[in-house]
């Protein structure tokens, strides 16, 4: 596996757009830890895939756009944008933009730290119970 951190996040974030929970997983830590906008939201690979899951059943056509990946050895900061279409008429269209920064040991995410404001994926790992 790669130990760099900007090919890790991109394999990362292309099996996420392609829905492959399988290569997610071999990407990230067992015990991952995730925060969002400074406060734990994720901490372990199973919660990763379960919030992953929800925002997926909550808009089908979710996908995340990357504006540019910036790494450096085990470290990688990326610049987002999360956008799809709501399942539910409940629910708004996605459609936020964020910045990720990563750690990569051992050729997986051991620790990211989104920031982003957006209140349709808040929702979404709260419902997951990914959120804080």
């Amino acid at each position: 596996m790669s130990s760099d951190a900007a090919a890790v996040w991109l394999a990362y974030n292309a099996a996420e757009n392609a829905a492959d929970f399988a290569a997610m997983g071999s990407l990230v830590a067992a015990d991952l830890d995730v925060t969002v906008n400074g406060r734990p939201a994720v901490a372990s690979a199973e919660d990763d895939e379960r919030a992953m899951r929800q925002l997926m059943v909550a808009y089908p056509d979710y996908r995340r756009e990357v504006d540019e990946v910036l790494g450096s050895g085990d470290r990688a900061v990326a610049r987002w944008r999360m956008v799809g279409t709501p399942a539910s008429a409940d629910l708004p269209r996605l459609d936020v933009p964020g910045c990720s920064v990563v750690r990569v040991e051992d050729g997986r995410i051991a620790k990211a730290h989104l920031y982003y404001q957006g209140a349709a994926l808040d929702e979404v790992l709260r419902s997951a119970g990914a959120g804080s």
